[in-house]
């Protein structure tokens, strides 16, 4: 993503606002490729004028034409990918990649970027808004499967101690379709999904919707086909060296989500948490 805008820059003459821009959208180029003109001059630190007069003065007519640039950069990215291929392919293309022994310095490298970038490439607003919408819902249901089973199990455990109005969809079949069957306008669906990507898993979130439920996602790209029902969307990075997808990132950004939510839910959290220590005291070792 980096030549997106590298290019350009190599023949413009930059103040030091347009600097600071051209770094952030280097940095986070998936959250540019959503952000407004004003979201995108706020994360940089620059008025709103700056971040127009940013794209002009490296070739684009305005901000959104450099956004849609970017955009297109990652659809064409994502269609040629790691995440296109099969699992045996996946493995083929990373070992050739990062070798067919990854050392631990390698594979910390690795888990740092996916933090790193994951943590910048969502917004505290975004955090904030997911959070809100699992406040305001009567049941949140939460689904997820394959890679993504464990994030989803403890993501669901932890917020049935907060708030009490959970519903784990464990059957991406005719189970799960029974238990989304049930959601309304006053609930909220929360989706974890990786590529590769599943029809079952899209068929689920469009019920959801279909329902009047607030849909929230979080995935490895923007460009995952649940984002086009989802109304709040987090990212996280999956870079693996094997055929797997990496849930580190994505195990941080539930985990943030649950820090978010713990403080409006103490009331109910200590009671919970009290009664059950008095009955599991005897069981501790």
């Amino acid at each position: 993503m980096e030549n997106v805008i590298a290019e350009r820059i190599k023949k413009a003459k930059l103040t030091r606002a347009q600097v600071k821009i051209a770094e952030y959208i280097i940095a986070n180029p998936e959250l540019a490729g959503r952000s407004s003109s004003l979201e995108v001059a706020r994360a940089a630190g620059v008025s709103d004028v700056s971040v127009t007069r940013f794209a002009r003065a490296i070739g684009y007519p305005g901000f959104t034409e450099l956004k849609n640039d970017i955009y297109d950069r990652m659809v064409e990215r994502a269609t040629q990918g790691v995440s296109r291929l099969s699992l045996d392919e996946r493995l083929e293309a990373n070992r050739a990649k990062f070798g067919s022994d990854v050392s631990r310095e390698e594979f910390l490298k690795i888990q740092t970027y996916n933090l790193e970038r994951t943590i910048m490439q969502n917004s505290e607003e975004l955090y904030d808004k997911f959070a809100n919408v699992i406040l305001n819902a009567d049941i949140c249901f939460v689904a997820g499967f394959r890679g993504c089973y464990g994030t989803v199990h403890h993501f669901s455990w932890i917020l049935s101690i907060l708030t009490g109005r959970i519903c784990r969809i464990i059957d991406e079949s005719v189970g799960g379709i029974d238990q989304m069957q049930r959601t309304t306008e006053r609930d909220c669906a929360v989706f974890f999904s990786a590529s590769r990507y599943y029809k079952s898993d899209l068929r689920l979130a469009r019920l959801a919707k279909s329902h009047g439920a607030a849909v929230c996602l979080i995935t490895d790209s923007i460009l995952s086909p649940l984002a086009s029902c989802a109304d709040v969307v987090l990212t996280a990075e999956v870079r693996q060296a094997s055929f797997f997808n990496s849930t580190t990132a994505m195990n941080a950004v539930a985990e943030y989500l649950l820090m978010l939510l713990t403080p409006c839910c103490l009331d109910r959290y200590r009671a919970h948490v009290r009664e059950r220590d008095e009955y599991t005291k005897d069981l501790l070792i």
